[in-house]
């Protein structure tokens, strides 16, 4: 009976947890080990501990930090890549939302946002957690993460009206 509740639980995070890990690194293959180490943590815990108390908060506090020291991890080895001429064909994720105007916008957008109010919405959005699993999440009270997200929409909002045209434009 546990075991088919935590292939459940499982089965329903998967995807969630890849949108998220996308949503983070801008890469899919770095987004699915991410969401595969969140969820290899949560079978362990259940098969050794019992489930958690919210089994979402649990695996989206791992991939938070597993996208963390991936970005981290990104950023010191691509230059290192880069310079010895080993850096991959495939394009990055810039190049290929280059094509597409309004992603390229959007992804632009998201980045301008305080990191916190880009996590936030990441795991509202991507993650599809609650409020209160989000401030779990982030250490935070519920009220804390309504307000910071209803920020992060305003502030996300003025950035894409500012780059509607594809490029910044310059304010005073």
């Amino acid at each position: 009976m546990a075991d088919m509740e935590l292939e459940a639980a499982a089965a329903l995070l998967a995807p969630r947890l890849v949108a998220y890990g996308l949503g983070r690194t801008g890469c899919r293959s770095t987004a699915e080990d991410i969401a595969q180490d969140a969820l290899m943590a949560l079978v362990r815990r259940w098969r050794t501990a019992g489930p958690p108390n919210s089994p979402e908060a649990y695996v989206f506090a791992i991939a938070k930090r597993r996208a963390g020291r991936a970005i981290a991890r990104r950023a010191l080895t691509v230059p290192i890549e880069f310079i010895r001429g080993n850096a991959r064909d495939e394009p990055s994720v810039e190049q290929a939302y280059a094509s597409r105007t309004e992603l390229a916008v959007v992804w632009s957008a998201l980045r301008a946002l305080p990191r916190r109010d880009r996590e936030a919405l990441l795991l509202r959005l991507a993650g599809e957690l609650t409020i209160e699993q989000i401030a779990t999440v982030m250490h935070a009270t519920p009220a804390a993460v309504k307000m910071r997200m209803s920020r992060a929409r305003r502030r996300l909002a003025a950035v894409l009206a500012e780059r509607s045209d594809g490029q910044r434009k310059q304010t005073l």
